[in-house]
């Protein structure tokens, strides 16, 4: 899983990106660098009634590229591994050891507002299904990847059906979309003097938007399969798994203001003392976003070195299901 040798993220908000895969050497060994982070832009609306700023200050319905862009200029990245989107290690034969933010994955923050009277935001709205890399210009989450021909250089199961074992010199297209990562979590606004939540207030998701939970973290086939034949040792696959959600909650079609589930509600908005100009209060929530590739996912081996990721997160506010 020697990922990622470059990354170039163009973030839309909804939030899109584009991300260069470098080479990979097998899982978990001495993972390839993940470099020169530019050319980033936020550009696309959140919406009217919900606005949207990277440092808490100044609010838009559009974020200019520019506000964004020099927050990842030079930074280099490694593959990455957490169970609580809070503490990142990295792993494999270099041990377990702590990751460091925007060093070895991405992160960074974004705040909300809106004066309607909906509290909660969602990530929501999986279009995988209906774009590809080429072909992506609607609004929506989606991260798809331009996929790779590889001939592999090792026989292993790749799972998880019997049939699944690729064959040594077999050639086929793999994605490093599937072994993509999105934390989403929640944080005690410091810029709100009455946002006084505690963490057990606060959400917390990990999603996976490949949306396949048999290819999820630690499966035996795949990465840990491949390395173990590829490094001629034996990685043991962990013991304890993190809490990832597969799939985005879905909203009322007759209401778009209602959700129907809160599987993936990332934020609540809070009351501040900030008024409109149409004399409205502001509700306000911030969140931390974290984007890497699963060290311990079953598509984070050789296979998707030197692919390129697009990634666009779309979020909605809603009303809360009664769960």
């Amino acid at each position: 899983m020697r990922i990622l040798r470059r990354i170039l993220l163009i973030l839309l908000i909804s939030t899109s990106m584009i991300i260069t895969i470098g080479v990979i050497a097998y899982a978990w060994v001495s993972l390839a660098t993940i470099n020169n982070i530019d050319g980033i832009g936020l550009t696309a609306s959140a919406g009217d009634d919900l606005q949207i700023s990277i440092d808490g200050e100044t609010f838009y319905n559009s974020l200019p590229r520019e506000e964004i862009a020099e927050l990842f200029e030079g930074v280099t990245l490694y593959d990455a591994t957490t169970l609580d989107n809070i503490n990142f290690y990295t792993g494999g034969l270099r041990g377990h050891n702590e990751a460091i933010p925007n060093f070895h994955y991405v992160t960074f923050d974004l705040w909300f507002r809106s004066t309607r009277p909906e509290r909660a935001i969602y990530l929501f709205n999986n279009i995988n299904t209906l774009i590809d890399y080429y072909n992506y210009d609607m609004l929506g989450t989606f991260v798809v990847s331009r996929g790779v021909y590889w001939m592999s250089n090792e026989t292993f199961f790749n799972g998880p059906l019997p049939e699944d074992t690729v064959n040594v010199g077999s050639i086929d297209q793999y994605y490093a979309s599937d072994a993509l990562r999105i934390g989403i979590r929640e944080l005690r606004d410091d810029m709100n003097p009455l946002d006084q939540r505690s963490i057990d207030e606060l959400k917390n998701i990990i999603y996976d938007p490949s949306e396949n939970s048999a290819r999820g973290y630690g499966v035996s086939f795949g990465m840990l399969s491949y390395f173990n034949k590829r490094a001629r040792l034996y990685l043991f696959p962990p013991t304890t798994f993190p809490n990832t959600t597969y799939r985005l909650s879905l909203m009322d079609p007759q209401n778009p203001y209602q959700a129907l589930d809160n599987e993936s509600q990332i934020a609540t908005l809070q009351e501040t003392e900030l008024i409109s100009d149409e004399e409205r209060t502001y509700y306000q929530s911030k969140v931390r976003i974290n984007i890497w590739v699963e060290g311990w996912d079953a598509d984070a081996f050789d296979a998707i070195g030197n692919d390129q990721i697009r990634i666009q997160l779309q979020f909605k506010l809603a009303n809360p299901a009664n769960e």
